[in-house]
């Protein structure tokens, strides 16, 4: 590493401040970061979807499974306890902030890659995935602003790919309504890497120091949760109107600050 990498093993997280922490990170830089967490079962969607094209409302309710959006861009993912969610973080004048796309998804997808290895797993990589035999175990997204760089993505270790496929099993197409047209998924073959140890194998594929979640953090990321992270509004987006009762009632309801924590099973 050109640069010494922070790591924060954020551990298991309520979705609504998994989220916040990952914005929180991208948006308030101090140093180069790793941030590791997991969570419940939960679908995620990125900041241009909509949520009633991307899910199966009746699989998520069947199975308990919320549906959030996250503040990047990119696709919907399937999320649960079996899902390792990566994010890495740069700020301005780090030489990972001065990368353009594709080219500032490689520091991430190579840490991956190396991690992988490190595991005894056959990985390699494009310009935005991480393959195994041709099959896809983790997806990035991304955000770039005036505070430096951050991409994330998921790495599949144990989780339930029956689920993720029923869930995720969206019409993505509809009425607009006028509204704007959503950006669509990208469907792929997937497939889990297995294993235990894969937050150390990543803290050590970017010779990170492990750190604390600093608190001055920890409490914009709740406050965030709170406020964005649970308004229904957010979740919906511009299709609000045109989401369905059934969908709608897998968004995320109104909380107070207190309530978004740590994940319950």
């Amino acid at each position: 590493m050109s640069e010494a990498v922070r790591a924060v093993d954020a551990g298991l997280l309520e979705p609504a401040l998994a989220l916040a922490h990952d914005e929180t990170l991208g948006r308030d830089l101090g140093a180069a970061t790793l941030l590791l967490w997991r969570t419940r079962p939960a679908v995620v969607i990125g900041r241009f979807q909509r949520a009633d094209w991307e899910v199966d409302a009746a699989a998520c309710a069947g199975r308990g499974v919320g549906v959030w959006r996250r503040f990047t861009g990119g696709g919907a993912v399937y999320l649960d306890r079996g899902t390792l969610c990566i994010a890495l973080a740069a700020p301005p004048g780090h030489p990972w902030s001065q990368l353009d796309v594709p080219g500032m998804y490689a520091p991430l997808l190579d840490g991956i890659v190396r991690a992988c290895h490190a595991q005894g797993v056959d990985a390699e990589r494009d310009e935005r995935t991480v393959r195994v035999g041709g099959r896809k175990v983790t997806g990035i997204a991304a955000h770039h602003g005036r505070g430096g760089v951050l991409v994330h993505g998921t790495l599949l270790i144990d989780a339930d790919l029956e689920s993720l496929r029923a869930c995720l099993a969206g019409p993505r197409g509809g009425d607009l309504g006028g509204s704007p047209r959503p950006a669509p998924s990208r469907p792929d073959h997937v497939q889990n890497v297995g294993g235990d140890g894969w937050e150390a194998a990543l803290i050590a594929a970017f010779d990170a120091r492990p750190e604390p979640l600093d608190a001055g953090r920890a409490e914009r990321a709740a406050a965030l949760a709170a406020q964005k992270y649970h308004d229904p509004a957010w979740h919906a987006g511009s299709w609000m109107e045109l989401t369905s009762p059934e969908v709608r009632a897998l968004l995320p309801p109104a909380r107070s600050a207190g309530s978004a924590g740590s994940a319950s099973s």
